[in-house]
């Protein structure tokens, strides 16, 4: 018994050395409204960078990539950059969903108005 629990603490070494770290973001952030493509790759290597130093340090009680992932919209959503949202508002009955929504109304029939004058 006394050997396998000194054995546990290179079991347990080894198995954190076989988990990977991200190389990229899981999810996908647009560049935020007055944001130039330059700001946007600028921001998304740096918080890449903060993401993989945030990873690193957490524990592993969610992936790795779960946690990078986190960490990197946290980063770009403080930079002003679009980012995925999930879920709803609490109390909210609103729906995300684009196919839950009703049609906009149809046009009124007849001729179109006279346009405006000059």
């Amino acid at each position: 018994m006394n050997a396998v629990l000194r054995g546990m603490p290179a079991l347990f070494l080894f198995l954190t050395a076989c988990t990977t770290m991200p190389v990229a973001p899981g999810v996908m952030a647009l560049p935020g409204s007055g944001k130039s493509l330059d700001q946007f790759r600028t921001d998304d290597v740096r918080c890449q960078q903060y993401a993989r130093t945030q990873a690193v340090a957490s524990p592993a009680a969610k992936s790795r990539q779960d946690h990078y992932d986190t960490f990197y919209i946290q980063c770009m959503y403080a930079s002003g950059h679009k980012v995925p949202v999930y879920g709803k508002f609490a109390g909210s009955s609103v729906s995300a969903s684009r196919a839950e929504q009703p049609a906009p109304p149809q046009p009124p029939t007849g001729s179109p108005p006279p346009p405006p004058p000059r």
